[in-house]
């Protein structure tokens, strides 16, 4: 796992300052790994099927099914990775609280349960788990002079 984020770290650095498509592969200790972009997208394959992906803006990010983004969400960035654990930073034109609402909603009929609910300042924070199923979420959205920005992890213990 430790080759695949030295390499994803280098990959993401390669992968989102090129253009058009390109896949390279290495070779390490454990076996080869794979990395491939298109535009601003960056998929490594690790050599025991591990796989990451890194998106930019206005990029799709992949999110699990219980959670779609929030409606008019434009992403800046997304971090997924072997589909059970990401992160989405994206921003939107709607209260913080609106969208930790939704979430909290999508998180609830996934059959989380809330372990933290905070506000600072122009910050609404949202956290929750389901311990039966290991599910986690994670949201914090934070009011800025063009909208809201959010950050919202999600994860499988």
């Amino acid at each position: 796992m430790r080759d695949l984020f030295v390499v994803a770290v280098i990959g993401a650095a390669i992968g989102l300052t090129a253009c058009g498509q390109h896949e390279t592969k290495y070779s390490t200790d454990s076996g080869t790994v794979s990395v491939s972009n298109a535009g601003d997208h960056v998929s490594m394959t690790g050599a025991h099927g591990e796989k990451v992906e890194i998106g930019g803006v206005g990029s799709s990010a992949k999110l699990p099914s219980y959670l779609p983004l929030y409606p008019g969400g434009m992403v800046q960035s997304s971090f997924t990775g072997s589909g059970k654990d990401g992160v989405v930073v994206f921003r939107v034109h709607a209260a913080p609280a609106d969208v930790v609402g939704f979430y909290k909603q999508k998180a609830t009929a996934a059959g989380m349960a809330q372990t933290l609910s905070a506000e600072m300042g122009a910050t609404t924070t949202y956290v929750a788990a389901n311990d039966k199923s290991k599910q986690t979420l994670s949201i914090s959205a934070t009011k800025g002079s063009d909208g809201t920005d959010v950050q919202l992890a999600w994860g499988a213990k």
